[in-house]
């Protein structure tokens, strides 16, 4: 089932499918998440509105991440990297096979393109203002806070040098390793 992109956006209101189905746990850590393909444009729509403290890394021969701050960690944008005599951003469509060396191998260190969240209050703070059904029960690893606290929490932030250099930090997640380093400063 796709998601519809103005579906509820902001708004609260239910739509689409339960959050497990567009939030997956990722292998790369603990407390990260998998966006599905179809639900990214509204959550970058959603973000936009936020205010938050944002933050993007460029380098060569590297992801490019746009990273948002918000709670115990934020949301990553990685985009496809095109290594040396490949064709800039040769990612395959989905269900297709990637032509030899055009995208770094399944194993490789880098980050694969998607979108990702980082943290457990994230997560709950996302499906609440996304209105996606479900999402009740606690996960591996998670600390669960009093009903309300993370809404509450999130409601009350202030853009300030912190968050700021949160996002900084997000931005330089382009391999597994510096996203584990990252996850693991920013857990409560």
């Amino acid at each position: 089932m796709a998601i519809q992109p103005e579906t509820g956006v902001g708004n609260g209101a239910s739509g689409g499918p339960r959050w497990d189905e567009v939030f997956t746990p990722s292998d790369l850590a603990e407390g990260v998440f998998d966006v599905r393909w179809d639900l990214r444009p509204r959550l970058r729509r959603w973000l936009a509105d936020q205010g938050l403290a944002t933050a993007s890394g460029r380098e060569t021969h590297r992801p490019a991440i746009d990273a948002w701050a918000m709670l115990d960690g934020g949301v990553i944008a990685v985009s496809a990297v095109s290594l040396p005599g490949t064709p800039p951003g040769a990612v395959p469509l989905p269900g297709q096979e990637t032509a030899a060396g055009t995208t770094p191998p399944r194993n490789s260190a880098l980050l694969s393109p998607g979108m990702r969240l980082i943290g457990h209050r994230t997560l709950r703070l996302v499906v609440a203002r996304l209105g996606l059904p479900g999402g009740d029960e606690p996960l591996p690893g998670e600390h669960r806070d009093v009903p309300g606290l993370v809404e509450d929490l999130f409601d009350a932030r202030r853009r300030d040098a912190g968050s700021a250099e949160q996002a900084e930090l997000l931005a330089t997640c382009t391999d597994r390793t510096s996203l584990r380093w990252v996850v693991a400063a920013l857990r409560p």
